[in-house]
């Protein structure tokens, strides 16, 4: 058998170094890190240590914004032009015209009588008066049917022309008073009548009635006779009521002592 020959194999040459692996860079150490992410990784942690304070802090925060946005929301905003206010003029009253002086009443001899008059009127009639004054006229009712006698006197007087010319001498808030000749409360016809108090417990002494003025005697009516302007019950049982006005309670209303009655004209009817 052929021996084998030796043959020389060539020799492999030494496998080269491997190349180093790369070398790892060593982990950044704690103070290489920014200083940011630290700040918000300790916030973090003690937020999670302490979630009531975090609480609190969150809603303090909170309370803070909404503070500055309103403070400086309404001043961006831009705001709409006022409305303009609608003036009103003052409602202004105008003040009263005063009165005139009223002329000076008619001089005049004052007429007197020795007796009360007898009786002339039909008490079933209606009778009316007419006073024209210097300030305008007013009618009264007279009121036959409860002082006959008061009114058949007022009816003589007037249609004898005792009270053309004579003043009202008193004017109150609640009263007007005329008929004497005198012009100061102390004069009459020259005789009394007796009263007729009865009278006003049917026509109570209100706003309109017509009554006979007296003096402390109840018996001492004679000419001088007044209107009330306002209610006066309590003079009821103490004077004659005999007259009511039925027209003209504003001119009663704006008499004033001076004004003077011009003529009494009495209309007789059914």
């Amino acid at each position: 058998m052929p021996k084998k020959s030796k043959k020389r194999h060539p020799r492999r040459p030494p496998p080269a170094s491997r190349p180093a692996a790369p070398s790892r860079r060593p982990a950044p150490s704690s103070a290489a890190r920014p200083a940011s992410g630290n700040a918000l990784q300790n916030l973090w942690l003690r937020a999670r240590r302490r979630p009531a304070t975090t609480a609190l802090i969150i809603l303090g925060l909170l309370v803070v914004v909404s503070m500055v946005l309103a403070l400086v929301v309404p001043m961006l905003t831009p705001s709409a032009p006022p409305t303009p206010t609608p003036t009103v003029a003052p409602v202004t009253t105008p003040s009263p015209t005063p009165r005139p002086t009223p002329p000076p009443a008619p001089t005049k001899a004052s007429k007197s009588y020795p007796a009360a008059p007898a009786m002339s009127i039909d008490p079933t009639k209606a009778y009316t008066a007419t006073v024209e004054t210097t300030n305008g006229p007013f009618v009264i009712r007279l009121l036959p049917d409860v002082a006959p006698q008061t009114v058949n006197n007022f009816v003589f007087l007037a249609r004898d022309g005792f009270y053309d010319g004579l003043t009202f001498h008193r004017v109150e808030d609640w009263v007007v008073q005329g008929g004497d000749p005198l012009g100061t409360g102390m004069g009459g016809p020259g005789y009394t009548i007796p009263a007729e108090f009865a009278s006003s417990q049917k026509y109570s002494q209100v706003r309109g009635i017509v009554g006979m003025a007296r003096a402390q005697d109840p018996n001492s009516g004679g000419s001088q006779w007044y209107v009330v302007k306002k209610d006066a019950t309590w003079l009821d049982g103490q004077y004659t009521t005999f007259g009511r006005v039925v027209s003209g309670m504003d001119v009663v209303d704006t008499l004033v002592i001076g004004d003077w009655m011009i003529k009494v004209t009495i209309t007789e009817g059914q």
